[in-house]
């Protein structure tokens, strides 16, 4: 009970940072040692491992495969009609922001490239596809990263429940044998209780009996 009572608090507390997650912004950052330009930036409450991987999932179930190096995920000429109709290369970059184990916090940085330029996008010159590309964090990376976290918060309650079965488990069968126990301690209890009135009749036997050779000897006399 107080195991689902966990599972469900970490669940509501889960919804609540969700809805309580910071909204995407425009930043200017380093894409690499070499290169810094113009992207959307979005903090999430999850670990640099599971912010990227479910990014990769979730950009791989709009059919966009990329290429993954180190905290950097790349995809080149590609369309993608959630931020743009045009071919783009798009970059996502992913930088710990906090390495807390409880609440950890990676910032996420998408870099887009249009058409044939070099230059990365910004309001200025395409409001549309940044407009866009910020919704596509806002909602879709956003719920997804609270689903994964759902997910995890379920997954590990679920291994603590059913690691506290099997202790349940185990106590109940040391608890059965020691009933068993129990009851043959107490059949050999009784049946030495039986042995020694039957050992204490016997001695009381032979006391007669030596009683009567006793007095029968004395007649002899």
């Amino acid at each position: 009970m107080k195991k689902s009572l966990l599972l469900i608090a970490a669940i509501v507390i889960s919804v609540f940072a969700a809805n309580a997650q910071q909204k995407s912004y425009e930043n200017v950052t380093k894409l690499d040692k070499e290169m810094s330009g113009n992207c959307v930036s979005i903090d999430v409450v999850a670990s640099l491992k599971d912010a990227q991987n479910v990014m990769e999932k979730l950009l791989k179930s709009n059919r966009l495969d990329g290429k993954s190096s180190g905290k950097k995920l790349t995809y080149e000429k590609i369309v993608f009609p959630e931020i743009s109709t045009d071919y783009i290369n798009m970059f996502v970059t992913f930088e710990p922001k906090s390495k807390s184990k409880t609440n950890p916090v990676t910032k996420v940085n998408v870099f887009v490239q249009k058409g044939i330029s070099t230059t990365f996008e910004s309001s200025n010159t395409d409001g549309n596809l940044i407009l866009n590309l910020r919704n596509f964090l806002d909602t879709k990376y956003s719920q997804a990263i609270h689903d994964n976290d759902v997910t995890l918060k379920i997954a590990s309650q679920t291994k603590d429940i059913k690691k506290t079965q099997n202790e349940i488990n185990k106590l109940e069968s040391q608890m059965k044998k020691r009933t068993k126990d129990i009851s043959t301690y107490e059949k050999n209890i009784e049946k030495a209780k039986n042995d020694i009135e039957k050992l204490k009749k016997d001695i009381e036997d032979q006391k007669q009996l030596i009683e009567k050779q006793n007095a029968a000897l004395k007649e002899i006399k």
